[in-house]
């Protein structure tokens, strides 16, 4: 039974609708929906009467949700756990990040949960796109990730946020009204898996490229500036963009912020005390 599956069930239950519970927990209405989903075939019994007016637990999901609640409840105990064995777990943790960690504030309280938490593990931090650290995860070659988007069915995920993107383009062209205007512009990709590339593919059919890829956004937005280009940038990182870029929301969309794991590095002690730290630490920040 998956931890998150119960997040879910909680949530659900609480709020009654799958729109308002995947708010609550970063995620989107059919990722709470799989959840419940594979909860119910698991235990194979159906928690939920559905209907237009929302999502009510039926006699079973009743007995069940205390249940479930006493299990999320201890994830202080698992949090008390890590903590005790803190003093074993030493040498380097390899964490890949997608974005650097002065644009998010939730990126900043995990990295300072882990160091408090494992003040014997050394934390490497690398910025890469998110496509690369899913494949040096998958290689072992990181411990873990921070990433954007859909999660690989081998690795485990806690929902951490919700990122905005919008689009920048230099302030000297025209402004585009209509989404074709867009499209032929020249786009700065981030190239190596991002999936900000996956929703310019979906959005647009076909776009002019020019022949530089930039995965982090200080380029990409350095770029935009010289007039190189149109491209994909998160919007809390552009509160400061200056008079040389204007943005569209033509094309706005949100993606899910999730910390990753292999499942097969699991085994592993640090790994798995790293990643119950980083489930109980969000579980008690949502309360």
């Amino acid at each position: 039974m998956e931890f998150y599956h119960l997040r879910s069930f909680v949530a659900v239950a609480e709020a009654q609708n799958l729109t308002a519970a995947a708010k609550r927990l970063y995620t989107t209405p059919p990722a709470i929906s799989a959840h419940i989903k594979a909860l119910e075939q698991e235990l194979n019994t159906v928690l939920f009467h559905r209907s237009s007016k929302g999502m009510q637990l039926t006699e079973q999901g009743k007995i069940l949700l205390d249940k479930a609640k006493l299990t999320l409840a201890s994830a202080n105990d698992l949090m008390h756990t890590a903590a005790q064995a803190k003093t074993l777990l030493t040498g380097e943790f390899r964490l890949g990040l997608n974005h650097p960690i002065g644009t998010s504030s939730e990126l900043g309280t995990l990295i300072k949960t882990l160091n408090q938490h494992f003040p014997s593990l050394s934390f490497s931090l690398e910025l890469l796109s998110s496509g690369v650290i899913v494949d040096k995860l998958s290689d072992g070659l990181l411990d873990g990730g921070v990433i954007y988007g859909e999660v690989p069915a081998h690795f485990s995920a806690v929902p951490l946020t919700e990122v905005a993107v919008t689009t920048a383009y230099p302030a000297s062209w025209p402004m585009p009204s209509h989404k074709a205007e867009l499209a032929q512009m020249t786009w700065i990709r981030m190239g190596k898996g991002c999936p900000f590339d996956k929703q310019l593919d979906q959005q647009l059919s076909e776009v002019n490229a020019v022949n530089i890829n930039a995965a982090d956004e200080r380029s990409r937005l350095a770029l935009v500036k010289a007039g190189l280009g149109v491209s994909f940038i998160e919007a809390n990182a552009i509160a400061d963009q200056g008079a040389e870029v204007a943005l569209s929301s033509l094309l706005d969309f949100s993606l899910p912020v999730n910390f990753v794991v292999a499942n097969q590095a699991l085994i592993e002690p640090k790994v798995n005390a790293v990643y119950q730290v980083v489930c109980a630490s969000i579980d008690a920040a949502q309360g």
